[in-house]
């Protein structure tokens, strides 16, 4: 979560004057942390494409950071200096895991990669896509879960009302935010964050911020 202060778009001010207005316990989080880049990515590598992004993302799970970064930039060398739809394609996956992908990730990233060099990750077609048509192409692929699809179409595309109500995270958050002694699920996560439509991308980055505060990693 990044405040954005006097630099805030009409979209961040929106964003919080709205979510900031409800009878909701959020809302006093957001009064006092003002507007919010919801869509600040934090990726430590540059990403020039979906499926760049992606990699990363599916390289990282289960890393520290300097694992992640590490491995990911030796799969970029081997396929290169990028990460396209036809290099993976044509990358046997013997080849990806010499660099430290495991086997499971390989799938994936080649499963993105097809679904890449069908055209159905290119920027302009992901733009004329509602939001569930997205999340649908993306979960078919294996290893891609309803969160990873959610927080591509948050940070990577930045849609507004996107709530990935199985983020662990997320979560964590509400059941914090409204005292619950046992951790919310995702199904009635999913209900309480119909009041913060359409700006649940927001809701989120400020719920990611919430927990950050009161539960700061050592």
């Amino acid at each position: 979560m990044t405040r954005t202060g006097k630099r805030a778009t009409e979209e961040q001010r929106a964003a919080a004057r709205y979510l900031g207005s409800l009878g909701d316990p959020l809302a006093s989080w957001v009064q006092s942390t003002g507007p919010i880049d919801a869509y600040e990515m934090h990726v430590p590598v540059e990403v020039r494409s979906p499926l760049e992004w992606f990699s990363f993302a599916i390289v990282s799970r289960q890393l520290t950071r300097a694992t992640a970064v590490a491995i990911y930039n030796r799969l970029v060398a081997q396929l290169g200096g990028s990460i396209t739809a036809a290099r993976v394609i044509a990358t046997d996956e013997r080849s990806m895991r010499d660099v430290g992908v495991s086997y499971r990730k390989a799938r994936t990233i080649r499963g993105l990669a097809e679904l890449a060099g069908d055209g159905l990750l290119e920027p302009d077609k992901l733009a004329a896509l509602p939001d569930a048509e997205i999340q649908s192409e993306l979960v078919a692929v294996p290893g891609i879960g309803p969160s990873s699809a959610q927080r591509f179409m948050m940070l990577y595309l930045h849609r507004p009302d996107i709530f990935p109500a199985g983020d662990l995270t997320v979560r964590a958050a509400l059941t914090a935010l409204d005292r619950l002694e046992q951790t919310i699920t995702p199904r009635v996560a999913e209900q309480r964050s119909e009041l913060w439509r359409p700006y649940r991308s927001y809701a989120t980055s400020y719920l990611w911020g919430y927990l950050w505060e009161i539960h700061p990693p050592v």
